[in-house]
């Protein structure tokens, strides 16, 4: 089963989010002073668009994916932790990458929370505000449902926070603040879903057409069928801001991995999504390779140093009879040779040279 999580903003908006975010040092994890783990601490988080527009009545969920340390920094929890690629915290010290490193961090931890954990708090906004209250300590991953109206969509950046914060003076402030990054869109985005197969050599083992659940903010959107006569694509419109997630089934045996990729265009001109199922085939371990176990070859009648042996003559006339029945004769599976006159010649041969020696017996 393969769930993917859609990130609703371009890879801009998240940038300015974390950095707005994050403006504090980059999550003051190199923080000069220590914290005190035995308070309890809060966030409040404003959801707004401009200076004069606050939203009321918007759904806001916190996810908390890493505990603060009593030396200033913060470390994640377990299960975060295998899925973020980035596992030291307190090693992003460079404010030149410290962003792009935030973001990666999101990025990896983002479906995870998301589809396996409940929030820890959830709010709803008043006049744009909401508030969490008796947070333990550490870094938090923010979400909310998009807001829709009539002929509008704001869509609300993910984002994360830490709780404690550091103010100017590098002091932590245990009432943690945050804004959020919203976009508005007016039109519809073009969404497709393709399927593509990594199995060179195997195709055999492919499937004629498999379904794909597509599902819309955690709801059955619509089961496609995809196949050749559809080019294993499916594709179709929607209003922006929606979470999309992507099941396929497959047989536990059918030796396929899953995985998927996507690519997402949002400009003035184009309000795009791509995703991408990969399916790749492993083939099934093979027997294990001969090793040392000695394996006899034709080497044309010579040994290892080259010398030319003589056949034993009436041995190979023995095992002409247990030589494998190939096309109905018994020969060598060797084309380009005549077998039938061997016997004869053979006979004739050992004749001679009984006849030789006893010629040699009377001189």
């Amino acid at each position: 089963m393969i769930k993917v999580r859609k990130v609703i903003s371009r890879t801009v908006v998240t940038l300015m989010a974390a950095l707005m975010v994050f403006g504090q040092s980059a999550v003051a994890v190199n923080a000069r002073g220590t914290i005190d783990t035995s308070k309890k601490g809060s966030l409040s988080v404003t959801y707004n668009f401009g200076a004069d527009k606050m939203f009321d009545g918007v759904n806001s969920r916190i996810y908390k994916i890493a505990s603060a340390t009593e030396g200033g920094s913060f470390e994640l929890d377990a299960g975060y932790i295998n899925r973020s690629s980035i596992k030291d915290l307190s090693g992003i010290t460079d404010e030149a990458k410290a962003q792009q490193e935030w973001k990666q961090i999101l990025d990896d931890v983002l479906q995870y929370a998301v589809s396996e954990h409940q929030p820890d708090q959830t709010a709803v906004s008043a006049n744009g505000q909401v508030k969490f209250s008796g947070l333990e300590l550490g870094i938090y991953l923010v979400s909310a449902d998009n807001y829709q109206e009539t002929e509008n969509t704001y869509v609300f950046a993910p984002f994360l926070v830490s709780v404690p914060q550091l103010d100017d003076n590098d002091n932590w402030v245990y009432d943690a603040q945050a804004g959020t990054k919203c976009e508005k869109f007016d039109r519809m985005v073009d969404l497709e879903l393709h399927k593509r197969w990594n199995d060179e050599g195997y195709t055999d083992k492919r499937p004629s057409s498999i379904d794909v659940k597509v599902i819309k903010n955690n709801e059955l959107y619509q089961t496609v069928n995809l196949n050749d006569s559809n080019n294993w694509t499916y594709s179709w419109k929607e209003k922006p801001g929606n979470t999309w997630t992507f099941e396929e089934v497959l047989p536990s045996d059918s030796g396929y991995s899953a995985s998927i990729s996507e690519s997402k265009t949002y400009d003035e001109n184009t309000a795009s999504e791509i995703y991408t199922i990969t399916n790749t085939y492993t083939p099934p371990a093979g027997p294990p390779p001969g090793g040392d176990e000695h394996h006899e070859e034709d080497n044309g009648g010579h040994g290892d140093g080259g010398a030319t042996e003589f056949p034993d003559v009436l041995g190979a006339v023995r095992k002409l009879s247990e030589l494998p029945a190939v096309l109905g004769a018994r020969r060598l599976p060797q084309t380009g040779q005549l077998w039938w006159p061997l016997p004869i010649l053979i006979i004739v041969g050992v004749a001679l040279i009984v006849k030789g020696i006893r010629r040699n017996r009377n001189i």
